[in-house]
């Protein structure tokens, strides 16, 4: 795993803890109900990953860097 790929997922997982640690503070406060508790949880980590397949860094396909590819595309 390279460095970029680390601090992305160090990243998304500390902002993912604070938002859903916000949503349970203020479904709890305000709403106090244990299924929107649960619904609210699964929402956030289905949101994380989600975001984390869509946006996370990946290392390029060997098939992309081969000289054969190259060769076909400069001609």
């Amino acid at each position: 795993m390279k460095k970029r790929q680390f601090k992305f997922i160090f990243a998304l997982t500390f902002l993912s803890v604070i938002i859903w640690i916000t949503g349970e503070f203020i479904i709890g406060e305000l709403i106090n109900n244990f299924v929107v508790s649960v619904v609210w949880a699964v929402i956030c980590l289905i949101g994380c990953c989600a975001y984390s397949l869509w946006k996370c860094p990946r290392e390029p396909d060997e098939e992309e860097d081969s000289p054969q590819k190259q060769h076909k595309e400069d001609k």
